[in-house]
């Protein structure tokens, strides 16, 4: 990750462990393989040499097609011992090391064995003592794994286009929730021109000259993206990004692509922006709307570096929307960018402060100035995340280092979120009876769990496959936080004709998952599961609903639980 606009192209150096009996079997074959090519070749070539007696060409002891055979097969027959050899000798010395020892001795032996000529005869004793000499090696210390170092060039996007303005003050609002939309461009018009993109009222629909053009497809995104009159280049990448993004925030993204058009073409547009909607630092989301994450975005200013490149202020005024990880993720998308301010932790709302924060955020980027990082919003004091071209990251400095980080969150993890996502309401610590029940998403122990989650998958010393695994807790957590407020109310709405379906078969109570404590629907899922188990024959909608209960009511898949539920 980088932590300034200008991208790195250094290799870095890779440290990793793979299994030896992988690393083994992968050298074993390459290099016997090497061998023997290389052995057969040097045999056809001494074959081909005529002899030479007295200085005179011997022509009648030429090069036969039998001497041709014989030669070339010894030579091969001789590397592929070699070779074996010295694949097994890269297993005793390990790394570049041995797989240059193991390639130069199966050359020269194959090269020494071939120039014997007259001792051709003694090759099968020869191969056959270097395969036993090779076979009957046992390492000293045999290990499992063995260490493999290399380098790799860092994944840099291509370098964004110089923009050096003419720069403007203008503001695109793209907000997920249409009513905080209209507030928010209220107020901020009364001080910048501002263009808002809210949703379009038309689930993934786009009007274009009074004409709806539908995004759920492939053919719609195609024809769509026509209309923008791009590159095909450019065209491709829209296209892209629009198929990434999520069923339900595709119109916002296609609005914004509209206004990228213009920019991308030579059009200047809004130099600023500001992303508006709830988050857990991957994007925003709207209530009953889909969720604009970063991956689409990301997209989207690749496939249109001359507009991205205009942005030079930006602000995410959602939860956790902050966190260098994040930051580096928005340096990304706005590669020319001079601000970007998001939320640390919680973000205000905007009936306690939210069109506050984003007019002080107005008032402030406008101009060039970069100098201005404020610690905390204006409105509610909620801790701001800020990076500036001129003094880098600001955020509050995390107490605990990478290891306590990771120590806190496994403590919290086991204690609190695990009993919470069983439907316990107490907890053990060791010493008391800790009341974890969820009485309040915002409040409580599973979310300051969540706080530290977040904190964790933010923090830029974790390594990106530990990342994921956190992600994925992260996600389930968010899930669990608004389970008995939205989730599943929307649950049992979505698919209460599958729900009552599926237990009638099974002659099951239905329950009403609207309704029912987390340990509750926990319980009603279990019953369900329990029963399909002993029906083998069970109709194929029962076998999907239990499929559907599993992931989404236990597991809290976002696959089937999307972020607009929470």
């Amino acid at each position: 990750m980088r932590s300034s606009p200008a991208h790195s192209e250094r290799p870095l150096r890779v440290h990793t462990f793979r299994p030896r009996s992988r690393v083994d079997a992968r050298w074993v074959r390459n290099a016997t393989i090497a061998s023997t090519l290389i052995g057969a070749g040097l045999g056809a070539l001494t074959a081909a040499e005529t002899p030479v007696k007295n200085g005179v060409v011997d022509r009648a002891d030429g090069p036969s097609p039998r001497r041709y055979i014989s030669y070339t097969f010894a030579g091969g027959a001789v590397g592929f011992g070699a070779g074996l050899g010295g694949s097994l000798l890269y297993a005793l010395l390990g790394g570049p090391i041995g797989a240059v020892a193991g390639l130069a001795g199966a050359a020269a032996l194959s090269f020494g064995g071939i120039r014997l000529g007259s001792r051709i005869r003694g090759v099968p004793s020869v191969l056959k003592s270097g395969a036993e000499s090779a076979l009957g090696y046992v390492p000293s210390t045999p290990l499992l794994y063995v260490p493999v170092r290399y380098e790799v060039k860092e994944d840099a996007p291509p370098p964004a286009p110089e923009w050096n303005g003419p720069w403007n003050d203008r503001v695109l609002f793209l907000g997920m929730n249409p009513t905080s939309v209209v507030t928010a461009v209220r107020q901020m018009k009364r001080h910048a021109d501002v263009t808002p993109i809210k949703d379009s009222g038309l689930p993934d629909h786009v009007k274009i000259n009074g004409k709806w053009m539908e995004l759920g497809s492939s053919y719609g995104i195609a024809a769509f993206v026509k209309t923008l009159g791009l590159k095909p280049t450019n065209a491709a990448g829209v296209r892209r990004a629009i198929s990434l993004c999520e069923t339900g925030a595709r119109d916002e993204l296609g609005q914004l692509a509209q206004v990228w058009a213009r920019g991308e073409k030579g059009a200047r547009i809004p130099s600023r922006m500001v992303l508006a909607g709830h988050s857990n630092g991957d994007g925003v989301w709207g209530d009953d709307n889909g969720s604009l994450r970063l991956g689409p975005l990301l997209q989207l200013s690749r496939a249109l570096p001359h507009a991205s490149s205009q942005i030079e202020d930006a602000f995410v005024t959602g939860c956790y929307s902050g966190g260098e990880v994040t930051m580096d993720q928005y340096l990304l998308i706005f590669p020319r960018a001079k601000t970007i301010w998001a939320y640390d932790a919680q973000a205000p709302g905007v009936d306690n402060g939210a069109t506050v924060d984003q007019g002080g955020w107005e008032e402030a980027t406008r101009g060039r100035n970069s100098s201005y990082v404020p610690s905390k919003s204006a409105s509610a004091g909620k801790y701001m995340a800020i990076w500036s071209a001129t003094t880098g990251y600001h955020a509050r400095k995390p107490p605990l280092n990478l290891e306590q980080l990771r120590g806190k969150v496994q403590w919290m993890d086991e204690h609190f979120a695990t009993p919470a996502f069983k439907g316990e309401e107490l907890a053990w610590d060791g010493y008391y009876r800790i009341p974890i029940r969820i009485t309040d998403p915002h409040t409580g122990l599973v979310r300051q769990y969540y706080s530290w989650l977040v904190r964790l998958t933010q923090n830029k010393g974790l390594s990106e496959d530990e990342r994921l695994v956190w992600t994925d807790k992260k996600q389930q957590t968010i899930r669990l936080l608004y389970f008995n407020a939205t989730v599943a109310p929307r649950f049992a709405r979505t698919y209460s004709k599958q729900i009552s379906s599926g237990y009638h078969e099974l002659g099951l109570p239905v329950p009403d998952f609207a309704s029912l404590s987390r340990a509750g629907a926990v319980k009603a899922v279990d019953s369900y599961l329990a029963r399909i188990d002993k029906m083998p024959h069970a109709s194929a909608n029962a076998q999907n609903l239990a499929t559907l209960l599993q992931r989404g009511v236990k597991d809290l898949d976002p696959s089937v639980i999307p972020d607009g539920w929470v």
